[in-house]
């Protein structure tokens, strides 16, 4: 028997500035590519979590 992990809201994260704000650019031949709004990142590899990260203070 397989224990699977409840599925919640997956959150994507910019590796750079870690911003939620990521926008999806383009799939094609160049495959998944995003871009960040704040930092102007853009790239394919993204963070990728099930809940939000704590605030730090």
């Amino acid at each position: 028997m397989r224990h699977r992990r409840p599925r919640g809201r997956s959150i994507r994260r910019c590796p750079q500035c870690r911003s939620e704000r990521l926008v999806y650019d383009a799939a094609l031949i160049t495959g998944q590519v995003y871009h960040c709004l704040d930092c102007d990142y853009v790239g394919s590899f993204v963070i990728e979590t099930d809940e939000a990260e704590p605030a730090e203070g």
